[in-house]
């Protein structure tokens, strides 16, 4: 997925030489062209752990875990700040060791031809994951949300990560998503949404799954007038644009894989509605980092924040450049 599969040079993690959590680390330690999995010892890592060894399994790409290990300033008198006293640090690193060590073991037994490599650099983890993003094939991390606002706030790691990571970032909640439900893309144009279509398709590919594309207008002004009738000519208009830009994405897309079955869902309506509302029947939603009404600079687009925050299956986040080796 996002790019061509690539000579990582990673041993499994039952084979002499091969990396295993608790070592010192450093971004080199990530293969190239590995799927990362950013972990934290939760729960939520279920979710992560799952998809990331199947995408890694699809693409016959090695898998990494990292949990990145802070650093903090002195001690801290409350417990449930989040803070961990300094003296207990190493306790910390010890255990999640441990939970690394076990999991390449596990993985090992379950998955014998999966490269598997861990480490623990030290930084926060959305540093760590973002570094590990200038090796990375993809890089899959964990929503975050928490209490009430499950589907309102997303976690610190998981959106800087999204914002900030040179490859594709997949984001993952409670749900892993079914490989065998379509994969849904969010086109308007941009080259970010060029660039995610052509992502969805290579991954649809794979999949043996459909492709759909999802492209919503709102408001369009024909001739001076606002178009709100259908079937209008000027209605017809402003589709018959869209259907042409819609096609000009998906015509390099088709040549490319003949076989795929492909959707075009081309609606006067929100954009993030109707992405939620065809994720009901997806098993991954791609969106683009950025679209056409995103302003210069900007990290994250309103339409893929939005998504990230409500969608319940993985969300991909691609930007308009493919890595180049």
């Amino acid at each position: 997925m996002f790019a061509e599969p690539r000579d990582s040079g990673a041993r499994r993690s039952d084979e002499p030489g091969g990396q295993l959590a608790g070592h010192p680390t450093h971004e080199d330690d990530v293969p190239t062209g590995a799927v990362v999995a950013g972990l934290d010892g939760s729960e939520k890592d279920r979710g992560v752990l799952a998809f990331a060894t199947r995408e890694a399994e699809i693409l016959g790409s090695p898998l990494h875990l990292l949990i990145a290990q802070e650093v903090h300033a002195g001690l801290v008198g409350a417990w449930d700040s989040g803070f961990i006293p300094i003296g207990l640090e190493p306790e910390l690193g010890q255990r999640h060791t441990r939970t690394l060590d076990g999991l390449v073991a596990q993985l090992a037994a379950r998955h014998p031809a999966l490269a598997v490599t861990a480490s623990q650099p030290w930084g926060t983890p959305s540093q760590a994951l973002v570094d590990a993003s200038e090796r990375a094939r993809i890089v899959v991390v964990g929503s975050g949300r928490k209490g009430k606002l499950e589907r309102i706030l997303l976690g610190t790691t998981s959106l800087n990560t999204a914002m900030h990571a040179v490859c594709p970032v997949v984001v993952v909640g409670d749900d892993p998503g079914d490989v065998q439900r379509p994969i849904v893309v969010g086109v308007d144009g941009s080259a970010h949404s060029i660039r995610a279509a052509t992502v969805a398709g290579d991954e649809a590919s794979r999949r043996g799954v459909a492709l759909v594309v999802v492209t919503t207008w709102w408001l369009e002004v024909v001739d001076g007038i606002v178009v709100t009738e259908e079937g209008t000519p000027e209605w017809q208009r402003v589709e018959s644009g869209y259907r042409r830009m819609i096609e000009q994405v998906l015509a390099p897309i088709r040549q490319k894989h003949p076989e795929l079955a492909v959707e075009v869902d081309l609606r006067n309506a929100r954009a993030v509605g109707t992405l939620l509302e065809r994720a009901a029947e997806a098993g991954l939603v791609v969106v683009g980092g950025r679209g056409h009404g995103g302003f210069a600079g900007m990290a994250l687009g309103s339409v893929s924040h939005k998504v990230l925050q409500r969608c319940t299956i993985p969300v991909a986040i691609v930007r308009a450049q493919a890595r180049t080796d």
